[in-house]
């Protein structure tokens, strides 16, 4: 992921995203398909939402999880681009 210090990730307008018993469920509105998001995963969506950075996902996700910075900053980078590459997910410079 490039320069994610000084990106802001932020939900693309062609999302509809629902948390239901804790799991984020997305509907991409352009292509019709879902996608589902396990408890770690919503609470990334919900961080989202608020347009956070990669530094403030992996401080959101360690302090809540049993984590290591490391690894969540693995798990949250490999999410953010799936994401992206599937357009439900906006990148913004600083």
């Amino acid at each position: 992921m490039r320069d994610a210090g000084s990106q802001v990730f932020t939900p693309s307008p062609k999302v509809l995203a629902r948390v239901l018993d804790g799991e984020a469920v997305l509907l991409d509105l352009g292509g019709g398909t879902y996608f589902g998001l396990n408890e770690v995963g919503s609470t990334i969506w919900s961080a989202v939402e608020g347009g956070a950075t990669l530094d403030e996902l992996v401080a959101t996700v360690a302090s809540t999880y049993d984590v290591s910075p490391e690894l969540a900053r693995h798990d949250i980078a490999t999410l953010i681009d799936e994401l992206r590459s599937r357009g439900l997910v906006l990148a913004t410079l600083r």
